[in-house]
């Protein structure tokens, strides 16, 4: 005869730590099956007039990769998603273009591959809350660029007036035009080295300001 075991108040705290543990992982995994096995996909295109001063484009996760020329938006890629449709919204208002890109299911893949061809001489703003953001040919005066997690490229053909750069996750790479124009450059990485190999003045107009949590920065010409 098997002799029970007393449940003292030890074994009564695992207890009801573990077996929800436990519940919550095996939930968890039966979800991540489901979510794995109903994959969808669907394409992305869109051509926007630029009436106003403005364009921005963000991705809740994927990869976003623009360039500068003309005067509309153009955007081309795929959108990924498991059983929640991801949703791709945009709207055009006096002051400029606005698209945005949401994942709306926590497990499983959602993720969007695009290319986007910016209209020149318009303010950008390009988000990527997980993966790379890069950006060649910009004639913009003023970009933002932000990624939670990912590498940001940006690379100007025109010398920019004001760039913003912010990462958490990742290396920044800005490529500035050749030449001798200095650059008010604000550049702070916590957990990674910097690297500034153009002209710097305090007082320029061209303000570049760059801030990464945890990656390199490079600023070259």
């Amino acid at each position: 005869m098997t002799k029970r075991l007393p449940m003292t108040a030890g074994r009564l705290v695992a207890l009801l730590i573990g077996v929800p543990i436990a519940l919550f992982i095996i939930g968890m995994t039966g979800l991540n099956g489901v979510a794995y096995a109903g994959q969808g996909s669907y394409p992305v295109r869109l051509a926007l007039p630029v009436q106003g001063h403005t364009v921005s484009v963000s991705v809740d996760s994927g990869s976003l990769s623009a360039s500068q020329a003309g005067d509309r938006l153009r955007l081309t890629g795929t959108a990924q998603y498991s059983l929640v449709r991801s949703t791709v919204t945009w709207h055009t208002t006096p002051s400029g273009d606005t698209v945005s890109s949401r994942c709306h299911f926590f497990v499983g893949v959602c993720s969007f591959s695009y290319r986007v061809v910016l209209p020149a001489g318009v303010q950008v703003f390009l988000s990527n809350g997980s993966g790379d953001v890069i950006a060649t040919g910009l004639t913009s005066a003023d970009v933002t660029a932000s990624s939670n997690s990912g590498n940001i490229t940006l690379t100007f053909t025109k010398i920019p007036d004001r760039v913003r750069v912010s990462d958490q996750f990742g290396d920044v790479t800005l490529v500035l035009p050749p030449g001798g124009t200095a650059y008010r450059v604000s550049a702070r990485s916590t957990f990674g080295g910097t690297s500034i190999g153009v002209p710097t003045d305090p007082s320029s107009r061209h303000v570049i300001t760059v801030a990464d949590a945890s990656g390199d920065i490079s600023i070259s010409n």
